[in-house]
């Protein structure tokens, strides 16, 4: 077997895939442990009741942030990547996707902040949260802004900047302003985070376009459009699967069973971080691929990047399925209330891990329709079933509601990327 791996590592591209997976790993190692301590600030000095508001109150934002992004997240990744050594073209894709997103995202964010008293008082019948929804109401333009930033970066395989810009820099700010003052509401916390998010936006920008060159060609606004289009769909109904859960839950349930399954649903995710590391070196190779019509490369690394999920994200798996009580009970002890959520949830996630990355298969290979039927399909089984479940089985419905429409979204995926090209991620056996 280790001769096997040796030869399959003397292939450039595989070479390649492995050695950046690895480096994007080791980073998200580091910011999947800093999400983790920042839920665990969170969960201890605002404690069940404030938490359950705050989470409610960040599930809501990263919806909304979602609708903002216009789906230009993917596109710019998908357009970036094909033209990756092209300053002038990567920074008009950047602009464009700005230009018309971050406009967006400030009426959203003016939008939630003159409802909230509607959404607090006859919504979610719950007027304390009122304040957190107003002070996280700006974040909804920094998520939008890192979000599509971190694409462009990751796009041009520059790791080490795009992981921060997405899913660190402003956890790390936020969760150090809530320690450093000592905080203990969900209104403080969701100010420092909107605050942090803004830093974080403006730098990262910065960064991702000050010392690109001068070479390339104007960008085609129709073609970006076009991609856009079936992606907003795309990451509407994939955000809506992962956030709609929390939001329904503060419907039907109290905040501090919105708290469970928030830190529940954070510590699944755990098992992922691998698949979203991979995702961040193989994207960008499927663009690539694509634009030079190899689609023997993109079969190759496909099914060697899922060789590296299964082997490096199974350990993590039989880690959160068998001490459960352990993981949330250092959240703190009523936290040890959902540990069966968060069983369910791992294994949606372990799905999402087992097939590798489908979702960008599809997307950067312009099949990016077929996706939006995936999504759109789970999403709308997910804002059907998570109430219906949720009001017959609490938060343990919530979450196998999910986690089945989470896994039925990816074998579907896998279903199209058979169809379109050729070959099943699930049988990463297969000869490469």
């Amino acid at each position: 077997m280790l001769c096997q791996y040796k030869k399959i590592l003397e292939d450039k591209e595989h070479r390649h895939t492995a050695i950046n997976s690895v480096i994007a790993l080791t980073i998200r190692v580091f910011g999947a442990g800093m999400a983790f301590v920042f839920n665990l600030i969170i969960a201890r000095q605002l404690g069940p009741e404030q938490a359950g508001y705050f989470f409610l109150s960040l599930a809501i934002a990263m919806l909304l942030s979602s609708v903002a992004r216009l789906g230009f997240d993917r596109t710019v990744l998908r357009f970036t990547g094909a033209n990756s050594k092209r300053g002038y073209t990567i920074k008009q894709i950047l602009n464009f996707a700005l230009k018309f997103s971050i406009p967006v995202a400030c009426g959203i964010a003016f939008a939630l902040y003159l409802i909230a008293p509607f959404i607090a008082n006859s919504l979610f019948k719950k007027p304390f949260i009122l304040q957190s929804l107003q002070y996280i109401a700006p974040s909804i333009i920094g998520l939008s802004v890192v979000f599509i930033v971190a694409m462009s970066l990751q796009a041009r395989h520059q790791l080490v900047a795009s992981i921060p810009c997405q899913s660190i820099a402003h956890f790390l700010l936020c969760g150090a302003a809530v320690l450093s003052f000592n905080t203990s509401t969900a209104d403080t916390t969701a100010m420092y985070l909107s605050l942090s998010l803004g830093v974080t936006a403006s730098f990262f920008y910065w960064l991702a376009v000050k010392d690109l060159n001068n070479s390339g060609d104007a960008v085609n606004a129709n073609e970006l459009w076009q991609s856009a289009r079936p992606n907003w769909v795309i990451i509407l109904m994939s955000q809506a699967v992962q956030w709609s859960a929390p939001i329904i839950i503060g419907v039907y349930l109290v905040a501090e069973q919105v708290a469970f399954f928030s830190v529940a649903q954070r510590i699944a995710l755990l098992t992922s971080f691998i698949l979203m590391a991979v995702n961040l070196v193989v994207a960008p190779k499927f663009a690539n691929f694509k634009a030079k019509n190899d689609m023997e490369g993109i079969r190759k690394t496909a099914l060697f990047s899922v060789r590296l999920l299964v082997l490096s994200a199974m350990p993590i798996v039989l880690f959160m399925l068998l001490l459960p009580d352990f993981l949330m009970g250092l959240f703190g002890e009523q936290f040890k209330q959902g540990a069966v959520i968060l069983q369910i949830l791992v294994l949606g996630q372990t799905v999402n891990v087992i097939t590798g990355s489908v979702g960008f298969l599809l997307m950067m290979s312009g099949n990016e329709r077929d996706m939006r039927l995936v999504t759109i399909i789970s999403g709308c089984g997910v804002l059907v079933s998570v109430p219906l479940f949720t009001s017959l089985y609490g938060a343990i419905g919530a979450a196998a509601a999910t986690a089945f429409f989470i896994s039925l979204q990816n074998l579907l995926a896998v279903y199209f990327v058979k169809k379109r090209l050729g070959f099943n991620t699930l049988k990463f056996w297969q000869k490469i």
